[in-house]
């Protein structure tokens, strides 16, 4: 830095000494059209453009011997200055595109490390109409998710995963859940209780490759523990004796994306939603006549957490604050936003 700025100066002092030289041989001949030190500034501005209009011009042999010195030196500095805007204006660009300056979004989900294990969860995210930013530690995976995703749906940052600044810049303080996709539990771990200690009210969630850490991950704040070994020993284990309900599970747990795809879904309950208040039998009633939506549980508010209670009975009322689970199909999916005032998935107080 200080070369550079010694170099800046070194160049001032000389274009500087240049218009003095210029003025000095060129004011005291009688024939020339350079009489003053801003006639000289003039002439130097308009030749270190390339503008050249020829109002003036060194008409002495020694002012055009300091002249040339100028116009040749005017090239290089040329150059320089443009190599320099075209360097700042490149290195904006790629700022820009690693996203080193960070997201506004706001109640989605930050994915940390790119595989095909978070590029699949990212997809589903994407198609429920979620919002995603993921973290990543190789450029090359910047190009896939911008060829991959809509930059309005999918944030793509890179950084180490070391660096605390890389949650800032996933505006992890808005989020509302992390989940990070290291390839190794202990590595989760290891990042999951570095966040929490800038981010302890950040929802995490993680999938275990060993399900007997599931106690581990929990005591340390982690709110969703998903072993995929279990839950794909399950879906194997179905598919061997039940394949017909394999394949129904396997579709209900993908996001709906066309009128003839199923997704189970959950919807909170507001003060003013019209099912409020109302008892289940009433709620699935109407949702079934109506809207052919099947509503399957609801999830009530206790104090450690909330109480899932599946297929309950006709005469529970439902509350605000409760959340509806309910199996729909993808025609369907567009206007239960609608019905219940909210998006799906967890509600976040505006």
């Amino acid at each position: 830095m200080r070369l550079r700025q010694s170099f800046i100066a070194l160049v001032l002092a000389g274009y500087m000494a240049t218009i003095f030289l210029i003025y000095f041989f060129e004011s005291s001949a009688g024939n020339a059209n350079i009489k003053t030190l801003f006639d000289a500034f003039w002439y130097s501005l308009v030749t270190l453009t390339t503008v050249g209009y020829g109002d003036y011009y060194p008409t002495t042999v020694m002012g055009k011997v300091v002249s040339s010195t100028m116009v040749f030196a005017s090239l290089g500095v040329l150059g320089y200055f443009v190599g320099k805007l075209t360097e700042h204006f490149q290195a904006l660009a790629e700022r820009h595109k690693m996203g080193l300056d960070g997201t506004d979004f706001t109640k989605h989900v930050i994915i940390v490390g790119w595989n095909d294990f978070s590029e699949g969860v990212v997809t589903q995210l994407v198609n429920a109409g979620k919002k995603a930013c993921v973290i990543v530690d190789e450029k090359s995976h910047i190009d896939i998710i911008r060829d991959h995703f809509k930059r309005d749906s999918v944030f793509a940052t890179f950084s180490d995963f070391n660096c605390r600044d890389c949650l800032s810049r996933a505006n992890a303080a808005q989020a509302a859940s992390l989940m990070p996709c290291l390839g190794d539990d202990t590595r989760n771990l290891v990042f999951i209780l570095n966040a929490k200690k800038v981010y302890p009210d950040l929802s995490f969630v993680v999938t275990l490759d060993n399900a007997e850490l599931k106690e581990t991950f929990e005591s340390a704040g982690v709110h969703f523990t998903i072993s995929r070994n279990e839950v794909a020993s399950k879906i194997v284990a179905s598919y061997i004796f039940e394949p017909s309900v394999a394949r129904f599970n396997e579709d209900l747990l993908a996001s709906a994306t066309g009128d003839n795809d199923y997704d189970i879904q959950q919807y909170y309950i507001t003060e003013s939603c019209r099912y409020a208040h109302h008892t289940y039998g009433e709620t699935f009633n109407d949702l079934r006549e109506k809207h052919n939506v099947l509503c399957i549980a609801l999830s009530h508010p206790i104090d450690d957490g909330r109480e899932l209670v599946k297929l309950p009975p006709s005469t529970e009322v439902v509350q605000p604050g409760d959340y509806l689970v309910m199996m729909t199909s993808g025609k369907a999916v567009g206007r239960l936003k609608d019905i219940f005032g909210v998006n799906e998935g967890l509600y976040f107080d505006e």
